[in-house]
């Protein structure tokens, strides 16, 4: 698995968000961006391709759709994982397994 990663992490409780964004980016080689909003986190898919997108608290099953359309009509190579919470390892095990499934 490459370790250079850029990371888009989508929730909308930002204390949460910021906890994910800590672990995302405590990992050498790995770019975690986060957004608050769908809103947010849509037009940051839009400006950028990522190798992964992970939809975390409050993301709901429209807002999921949604981010899906994106990624199927501009970034097919962005995996997107539902997070649903847990320690840095769970984070970290979760990321590992889809991209080394993806190859």
């Amino acid at each position: 698995m490459d370790n250079h990663l850029k990371l888009l992490a989508v929730g909308y409780d930002p204390a949460i968000m910021q906890v994910v964004g800590r672990l995302l980016n405590s990992h050498a080689g790995w770019n975690g961006v986060i957004a608050l909003t769908r809103e947010e986190g849509l037009e940051k898919l839009l400006e950028e391709n990522y190798d992964a997108l992970l939809l975390c608290v409050g993301v709901s099953a429209d807002d999921e759709e949604a981010f899906h359309r994106v990624v199927n009509n501009h970034h097919l190579s962005t995996i997107i994982i539902r997070h649903y919470g847990g320690g840095s390892g769970l984070l970290e095990n979760e990321l590992r397994a889809a991209l080394d499934h993806q190859q």
